[in-house]
């Protein structure tokens, strides 16, 4: 089975049954993401490198219940975000904004307030890329939705790689910009989805 081409669904059916190859290529798609959202709220790049291993075998150890997640880059952004108050619970680490971390520790369980704003965040993600020209369009569904690296968007869409660097790129820009116009409350995920990442 060639799990590249599996949509995360399809991986997340599959790592319910215990498919641990399935649960690997959800690894590799997400481990920069999740390490990107730990590492924004630590002062220790080392710290985040080891809750970044703990969050995916906590899910590989709920993996039972991953097939019923219907958004899984949402819950996945606040799996993360709690599970990084969670070592702060545990073992006193050092967390960037610890006034506002601390003052959320009573809502570490996954509250309706987290996913109605990460939900909100990919539906208005959604509704501006569609407003997007063509190409830009589908540069930037390949590339953040489906994973795909920019040689094989070129290679798909029979465009150069500097085009859809090119095309990448202002989709984030005005992104981010009618975020900032419409939704200033959702820019700082927006930041997190974001973020360049180097892991």
């Amino acid at each position: 089975m060639v799990y590249l081409n599996l949509s995360d669904q399809q991986l997340l059916n599959h790592c319910s049954n215990h498919d641990e190859l399935a649960f690997r290529e959800i690894y590799q798609r997400y481990k920069k993401f999740v390490y990107a959202i730990v590492l924004a709220r630590l002062n220790d790049t080392e710290e985040a490198r080891d809750i970044t291993q703990d969050i995916f075998i906590e899910l590989w150890n709920c993996r039972a219940q991953l097939q019923n997640i219907q958004e899984f880059k949402a819950y996945l952004y606040v799996f993360s975000r709690n599970q990084v108050i969670s070592a702060y619970r545990k073992k006193n680490i050092r967390i960037k904004g610890e006034t506002y971390l601390i003052e959320g520790l009573t809502e570490l369980d996954h509250s309706p307030e987290d996913h109605r704003l990460a939900n909100e965040l990919i539906i208005h993600i959604n509704n501006t890329v569609g407003q997007l020209p063509e190409t830009m369009r589908n540069c930037y569904h390949l590339s953040k939705n489906e994973n795909r690296k920019n040689h094989e968007i070129a290679g798909i869409l029979n465009i150069s790689e500097k085009t859809v660097r090119n095309n990448v790129s202002e989709a984030l820009k005005r992104l981010k910009l009618n975020l900032k116009q419409s939704h200033p409350e959702l820019l700082l995920l927006m930041v997190i989805y974001c973020l360049p990442l180097y892991f």
